[in-house]
């Protein structure tokens, strides 16, 4: 008995197509995408604060560290920390050898001053004071593609969660602006595409937009956040362009606080034998507990108002009309 085999030839790929199941269509779209990953930066910023604590009880305001007679025996003690806080950047354009980053303001705004207060307060209304905090310094890290370097607040605006920051001459290469989506083409289902830096990690994910016509400017996706993607920026496929255009950058999560107890030692990061029982002060936190699936995302329409608000400085640094070019087409 004779016995053969039929040869099948091998499958000829498609130029258009991925070598593996992606969340991409084609080739052209996984390409373009990789491209943009290169202007994604990690930021991390590093804050010093001093502190005083005052003794409780001790019937302290704020109105009485204004005078002349402040009694410093009222300190019980006086504490250096440091803060820091990590996100990401987008380079949305590069000029003369600097570049223009776009983040989140609550990853690179600290206050210069914060206060801690009693429950109580004085005849007069003024709240009794516990502690007082005050900045000593602040730097802010770019790194990312080879590049690592410090980088300057240009505008911030906490009360929009926007802010840019700009990298010195000679930090980065020059690059063209990054197109942006118009708030009013994002409709329900629209996927997004986010990549940032969570836990410090390069990374990207995807969802699907809700909501997309929120009047507060904000976009919901389910796509996974977590620490690290506050400012990543957030893409959608422009299928009549065949090209990325930005539909806005990753803000938050939706969160639940719950009060927890923790040891004063621990609030001064001293550390403590936890094998024996704690007797001493204790102070309340506050926690928050990520909740998962609900992500919110600062949409292309504030971020358009936000460039149109601060254009004057950008004029002055050399970035007018930014607003304007990054609602082109895109090419």
């Amino acid at each position: 008995m004779l016995w053969g085999c039929r040869i099948i030839p091998p499958v000829q790929q498609n130029d258009g197509e991925t070598k593996q199941a992606s969340v991409f269509d084609n080739n052209t779209m996984q390409r373009q995408f990789e491209s943009l990953t290169f202007r994604v930066y990690r930021i991390v910023t590093y804050v010093t604060y001093e502190s005083q604590v005052f003794e409780q009880g001790s019937g302290l305001t704020l109105k009485d560290l204004e005078g002349q007679g402040f009694d410093f025996s009222l300190i019980k003690a006086r504490l250096t920390h440091n803060e820091s806080f990590s996100g990401t950047g987008i380079l949305i354009k590069g000029n003369a050898g600097k570049s223009l980053l776009l983040t989140c303001a609550h990853v690179i705004d600290f206050p210069d001053t914060v206060f801690t207060y009693d429950d109580n307060a004085s005849s007069s209304g003024h709240r009794y004071l516990l502690g007082l905090s005050v900045k000593t310094s602040q730097v802010i890290q770019v790194s990312g593609n080879n590049l690592h370097c410090r980088a300057e607040i240009l505008v911030s605006d906490p009360v929009n969660d926007l802010a840019l920051l700009e990298i010195p001459p000679g930090s980065g290469e020059v690059h063209g602006v990054i197109p942006m989506a118009a708030g009013s083409d994002l409709a329900w289902g629209d996927r997004v595409w986010l990549t940032g830096y969570p836990s410090g990690r390069f990374m990207m994910t995807s969802g699907l937009i809700s909501n997309p016509g929120n009047s507060d400017g904000l976009l919901m996706t389910d796509a996974p956040f977590s620490e690290g993607y506050s400012g990543a920026p957030a893409f959608v496929y422009d299928r009549r362009a065949n090209g990325f255009r930005l539909a806005g950058i990753g803000r938050s999560v939706a969160a639940r606080s719950s009060y927890v107890l923790r040891p004063e030692k621990e609030i001064h990061e001293a550390p403590y034998n936890i094998s024996l029982p704690y007797t001493g002060p204790v102070y309340v936190r506050t926690e928050r507990e990520p909740a998962p699936g609900v992500t919110f995302l600062i949409g292309s329409s504030m971020l358009d108002d936000f460039l149109k608000s601060c254009d004057a400085v950008l004029q002055l640094n050399g970035w007018g009309g930014l607003a304007r070019e990054m609602r082109q087409e895109v090419n």
